[in-house]
């Protein structure tokens, strides 16, 4: 997947791309731009990618979208600007790129997003961790062959 990156986009930013990318099993190629709009750089990225498809950042813009070869230049398939350039939307957008690439269902809603849970925390005492962690090792063990039972 070629992304192509008109900077700054914070790091953290470009990882949740790249990780939507990797979770679909497709390699990222960057490429860093002078100038360019996240369109401009979008359709750029798929005219030139072997996938067919492209990202665009526009970092100071804050700007990402995703575009498609056969898409008229002024219409990519997703595009998020400063409200949705967010950890989630960019991993989603990562994933769909991928997805479109390999022609598998796009996700639409929140389904690559984890829900929130919330835990309540839990206070244990030494002995009470370690009768915990021993129950959890023989179990480990019971489950393993080469262990005797």
């Amino acid at each position: 997947m070629l992304l192509l990156v008109c900077e700054p986009v914070p790091a953290e930013m470009m990882d949740y791309i790249l990780w939507g990318l990797e979770e679909e099993g497709i390699p990222a190629e960057i490429q860093n731009q002078r100038q360019g709009s996240a369109r401009q750089l979008g359709k750029r990225a798929a005219m030139n990618s072997r996938l067919n498809v492209g990202i665009g950042l526009d970092g100071p813009a804050k700007s990402a979208v995703l575009h498609h070869r056969d898409l008229p230049d002024d219409e990519p398939l997703f595009e998020y600007g400063a409200k949705e350039f967010n950890i989630l939307s960019l991993r989603r957008l990562g994933a769909n790129a991928a997805r479109l690439a390999k022609g598998d269902p796009l996700l639409l809603e929140d389904a690559c997003d984890h829900p929130k849970r919330t835990v309540e925390p839990v206070s244990l005492q030494p002995d009470e961790i370690e009768a915990v962690v021993s129950r959890i090792v023989k179990e480990v063990l019971k489950q393993d062959d080469r262990w005797p039972k």
